[in-house]
């Protein structure tokens, strides 16, 4: 007869290792403290041999307790793709899904996939955040990110699944009482709005055709993250370098208008994120699609009953 094994107290040994301490692993789990504080006292009871080492500073893992964690740890892993590739075998989503993006693009360009999405998959219940500054709690949150910088673990899988372009873009408003601007000299003599986490990095390098052209701005704002530069570039109070899906969405567009248009500032990439283990979910390849064919604007073939979706712009989300 196989040997009843206590899976809880494993989960929440796993959590209190990670979290540093039971209140951490209660905070992660939304257990309270005394049922892991009880279950690894049992746990510890069960394999006749101590796991932690309760210290003035904290819990720490005993010599037999940190081999324990490492054979526990391997063992949730393959668990989690058994019930994945189970779960590959239906082609609709369903289940939870978590996306991730940055607050410019997710606001403007994932929010209208995922509200087609849930409308679509009615079955698939999605928890949708947008954060720039990507801490580690939230780097372990998602199921799927969709970013326009680069995250930084070497653990994600990482998908380019479109680009876009940044230009010189000012208010409707400001461009007509400015004049004509027609050179990087006459835009010196208005309002730049900057980035501040473009500190950096001295200055754009802009090109135009072959000719390449490197321009410094003195911001009269540093503003961060990037929806509040398009904030206050409407507004009026000055001119910056935005990307394309500010500027060519139909609900924005009519307040901008770009500058010197010829001229392109560097390009971006469009990344989505996924864990290896959670690439199976059909939840997350056709989400990652989805959002492939929408920055890219082709047809999105549905694996599903029913027609197409077909996403003949992204503009049109």
């Amino acid at each position: 007869m196989r040997k009843r094994i206590n899976f809880n107290g494993m989960t929440y040994f796993i959590a209190v290792i990670e979290a540093g301490s039971v209140t951490g692993a209660a905070r992660i789990t939304g257990v309270s403290k005394s049922v892991i504080s009880k279950a690894i006292s049992d746990l510890e009871a069960s394999l006749q041999t101590d796991l932690l080492l309760r210290t003035s500073k904290g819990l720490l893992p005993t010599r037999a307790g940190e081999a324990f964690y490492h054979r526990c740890l391997a063992g949730m892993e393959a668990i989690e793709t058994a019930f994945l590739d189970a779960e590959h075998h239906g082609s609709l989503p369903r289940g939870e899904l978590r996306v991730l993006a940055n607050a410019a693009y997710g606001r403007y360009r994932v929010l209208p996939v995922i509200h087609a999405f849930a409308e679509r998959y009615p079955e698939c219940k999605i928890s949708f955040t947008l954060a720039d500054d990507v801490s580690d709690l939230k780097m372990t949150w998602f199921d799927v990110a969709i970013r326009t910088r680069p995250l930084s673990d070497p653990s994600l899988h990482v998908r380019r699944i479109g680009s876009f372009q940044r230009h010189l873009v000012i208010g409707h408003d400001l461009a007509s009482r400015s004049g004509v601007l027609d050179s990087f000299e006459k835009l010196s003599k208005i309002p730049f709005i900057g980035y501040v986490n473009h500190l950096e990095q001295p200055g754009w390098e802009f090109t135009r055709g072959l000719e390449r052209r490197h321009v410094s701005f003195e911001p009269c704002l540093l503003l961060g993250p990037m929806n509040l530069v398009l904030e206050s570039v409407m507004q009026g109070r000055g001119f910056s370098v935005l990307p394309s899906f500010f500027y060519e969405d139909p609900a924005l567009a009519p307040r901008l208008k770009r500058l010197m248009p010829e001229w392109a500032a560097e390009s971006g990439s469009i990344l989505a994120y996924t864990y290896p283990t959670r690439q199976r979910s059909a939840a997350v390849r056709l989400f990652v699609e989805w959002m492939a064919c929408a920055a890219q604007g082709v047809p999105f073939p549905d694996p599903g009953s029913g027609p197409n979706v077909v996403f003949p712009d992204p503009l049109d989300l």
